[in-house]
């Protein structure tokens, strides 16, 4: 089996190097896009649940339950903390992708722009060009194009804004977040094309890269921070609608595009990222068939699997030993075993929305607590890390390795990951917001307490 699976493997590399496609093609038409969702289905014991895919939204329910009850000093802390964050944002201006000086190949500001962060100039020839690979080392030139970070910071102050809402009902923090998204997504003069065609532009190469799709991995966040503010009444129909046709289109771009398609056929963290971003948007446009396509896809027997799906199998991202094939080889190999668990691990928690057990998959013997359970000794510096890493692990790897942790002490239980939650924990890490409820959830347990 480990030389069948070898040669398989082996074929994964040519296959990822050829555009195919990554699902059936499809167009994604304006009246699906604003099909309702199932009513029925967003509701628990009565109440209006959040249409979310990262986010659990019974947890989330529970938290506002207890918040309501004033009584719980843990959900009071929590809820201080975000409220500050919150009002925090209601003070800066919006941002947008129209902002950078430098604009892309074809001259539009409209494009989201950003240079490939490990490609430098090129020190053999006379003009620099055309740029270099160091893999692991950003150019810190990359960093005076804004658009990579812009887009980050939106959804993160979308994020803040959104859970404030949710817990709170205070209508100032769904309209500050609409004003978010009409200046990045919907407004005439600052609005960012549905494309990520310029997303990684390597100076001095005459082509498109498909890389840069990974840069816009937090618009799956986005679709969380969504979920939540359309359950408040001040939530404009107009954003509503507007904000699913720039969806549908991006989704069309995703499913459709030659450099798209190309994206999704990679098996290392990039193809990760492709399935995070369609699996989530597609469920935002309700049409969850493509997520659970893309889903149950991962979890096929590599024996049998269609070539066109083995890229995206599990059981060729993961090594029974826990290894990862596609990350190994980086110069910062540590770090993206965890990003590109990380991402897995999304795809986990947006399977428990849709009725996909990826945490539970154990073809081949491995899976994602295999590739966890691998990664925690090294992590943790305990043992010495056998394969290249060019720095340390910085504090956002930690902190999203506390967020793996966190989904693994609910979906596995066991004390020793609490005990590495607890190690973590120490650290003073702040949880990304899309980890702070399952991090509440596990603070609760490390108390002896329930929410």
């Amino acid at each position: 089996m480990s030389e069948h699976r070898n040669l398989i493997i082996a074929v994964v590399i040519l296959i990822s190097i050829i555009n195919q496609s990554a699902l059936p093609g499809r167009s994604i038409s304006d009246s699906e896009a604003k099909n309702p969702a199932n009513p029925q289905a967003n509701t628990f014991e009565g109440e209006k649940l959040p249409r979310t895919i990262i986010l659990d939204p019974h947890e989330l329910l529970k938290i506002k339950q207890a918040i309501m009850k004033q009584n719980d000093s843990i959900a009071q802390e929590f809820l201080k903390t975000i409220l500050t964050e919150a009002d925090s944002v209601l003070l800066k201006r919006p941002i947008s992708v129209t902002e950078k000086t430098e604009l892309p190949p074809n001259g539009t500001k409209h494009d989201y722009f950003a240079l490939a962060s490990y490609e430098w100039p090129n020190p053999n020839t006379p003009n620099g060009l055309p740029y270099v690979s160091r893999d692991g080392q950003t150019n810190p030139e990359t960093l005076l194009i804004k658009d990579r970070k812009y887009l980050e910071e939106m959804v993160n102050r979308m994020m803040i804004l959104a859970i404030a809402s949710y817990f709170t009902d205070n209508p100032k923090y769904a309209l500050k977040a609409q004003e978010l998204l009409r200046v990045w997504f919907l407004d005439s003069d600052t609005y960012m094309e549905p494309s990520l065609k310029y997303g990684d532009f390597e100076r001095g190469e005459g082509r498109l890269n498909p890389s840069g799709i990974i840069g816009a991995h937090h618009l799956a966040h986005l679709v969380d921070a969504i979920g939540m503010l359309e359950l408040s009444p001040n939530w404009s129909k107009n954003v509503k609608e507007g904000m699913k046709q720039w969806f549908s289109k991006y989704l069309d771009w995703l499913l459709n595009s030659d450099l798209a398609k190309h994206e999704g056929q990679r098996a290392n963290n990039h193809g990760t990222y492709y399935a995070v971003q369609v699996s989530a948007i597609a469920f935002l446009l309700n049409k969850t068939d493509i997520t659970k396509q893309l889903l149950e896809s991962t979890m096929q027997d590599l024996s049998n699997a269609p070539m066109e799906d083995v890229p995206r199998l599990i059981s060729v991202k993961i090594n029974p030993d826990g290894t990862q094939p596609f990350e190994i080889g980086r110069a910062n190999s540590l770090h993206y075993h965890i990003w590109n668990l990380y991402g897995l691990v999304l795809l986990a928690r947006m399977g428990d929305q849709v009725g996909v057990d990826l945490w539970n998959y154990k073809i081949h013997n491995t899976g994602i607590r295999k590739a966890l359970d691998f990664i925690i000794p090294y992590a943790l510096g305990n043992q010495t890390w056998p394969y290249s890493k060019i720095k340390g692990l910085s504090y956002d790897d930690l902190s999203f390795l506390k967020g793996i942790v966190c989904q693994a002490i609910l979906h596995y239980g066991g004390q020793s990951y609490l005990q590495v939650f607890r190690s973590l924990e120490a650290k003073s890490l702040t949880p990304h917001y899309q980890d702070a409820v399952c991090d509440l959830h596990t603070k609760y347990i490390n108390t002896g307490l329930k929410n």
